[in-house]
């Protein structure tokens, strides 16, 4: 044995002893009942946050839809059960409750997040609204003369009722020959009958019944004032039109006098002249009268012709018969008024009370 191993001695070799029995006794502790238990795993924590659908579209106010969250922890597993708060980001757009409902509120975008923990995820939600009626006002409407107009409002609403502002219509007639409308809903009367006024926005459309239908608005005689002499006639006629000066074809008139006395009238607005005076000749329809006025003048001679108006005589005691014809103030022949004859020159020719004239003198 060398120097060195020597000097150790019966002390070393005790030494040596006592470690091995300390490290045999320890594995056998580590092997025995009162083994000791590993370091447990780390707790799951919320690390990621899945939002489904990630985007969504709602075309009316008050429309909704539900968004799901899933929770994964750090190792990717999912956590069932994790607690989850929802948010959006504009809920004026959109609101959302704690199950993840989103409700419509008005037209735009908002972002919905989910957060667990430390953990957030989040889906985009998209507010459009489409029109899904339209209402037309008002629903039914008479022009009661040509050229009359209304003004047609059109509303459009989206699937729960409410308006959708800023849609825009286009406006069609279905017949432009009885009215037509212009693209602000101003409908013109054109001519008799009913026409259907159609809004449409988008593949929505409301309707409205225009019918035209023309009310006497005023009447009017021609002549307006005639002077007639007893026994005199007068044809009048008499047009209806429209508060816009319009026609009424087909207009039925009533006629009557003022004063029977004076003048009378026919059903078709022929006036007789009965005696000297003045009378009002009406035309009334629909409620709506024109009037003319009439004068009668008593009948009075105003001409008188005699025929033949020349006569040639070749002897002394040649006679020759006149006639005479006497008008009235408006050139017609007033039968049985009596005629006084005379003679401008008596030494040349005389004429008695019946018209017979004697030639006496060369």
């Amino acid at each position: 044995m060398r120097y060195g191993e020597k000097s150790l001695g019966r002390a070393g070799a005790f030494s040596i002893t006592t470690i091995a029995l300390a490290a045999i006794t320890l594995l056998v502790l580590s092997c025995g009942d009162g083994a000791v238990e590993p370091t447990p795993p780390p707790a799951p924590v919320a690390t990621a946050v899945t939002v489904t659908p990630t985007a969504a579209e709602l075309s009316a106010l008050g429309a909704t839809t539900r968004f799901s969250a899933q929770v994964r922890d750090q190792n990717g597993r999912v956590m069932a059960g994790a607690s989850v708060a929802w948010s959006s980001s504009s809920a004026s757009v959109a609101t959302v409750d704690g199950s993840g409902v989103v409700t419509a509120a008005a037209n735009g975008t908002a972002t919905i997040t989910a957060t667990s923990g430390s953990a957030s995820g989040s889906a985009a939600v998209t507010v459009a609204q489409s029109v899904g009626a339209v209402s037309v006002s008002p629903t039914a409407d008479t022009l009661v003369a040509f050229g009359d107009t209304v003004r047609l409002v059109a509303e459009a609403t989206d699937a729960n009722r409410h308006a959708v502002v800023g849609a825009e219509f286009s406006w069609t007639s279905s017949d432009t020959a009885v009215a037509r409308v212009d693209d602000s809903g101003l409908v013109t009367g054109v001519d008799e009958g009913t026409a259907t006024i159609t809004a449409m926005s988008g593949a929505a459309s409301g309707r409205a019944a225009v019918t035209v239908a023309q009310s006497v608005g005023a009447v009017t005689i021609t002549p307006a004032a005639d002077t007639l002499v007893v026994a005199d006639t007068v044809r009048l006629s008499a047009e209806a039109t429209d508060a816009n000066g319009h026609a009424v074809m087909g207009a039925e008139f009533s006629w009557a006098s003022s004063d029977t006395l004076v003048a009378v009238v026919d059903s078709g607005g022929l006036v007789t002249a009965v005696a000297a005076g003045e009378a009002a000749i009406n035309a009334t329809s629909s409620g709506v009268t024109g009037r003319a006025a009439i004068v009668v003048a008593a009948r009075a001679p105003t001409t008188v012709a005699v025929t033949p108006d020349t006569v040639a005589f070749t002897a002394v005691g040649q006679t020759m018969s006149l006639a005479a014809e006497v008008r009235d103030q408006i050139g017609r022949t007033m039968e049985g008024v009596t005629v006084s004859w005379s003679s401008g020159d008596r030494l040349v020719a005389t004429v008695d009370s019946a018209g017979l004239v004697t030639f006496t003198a060369i």
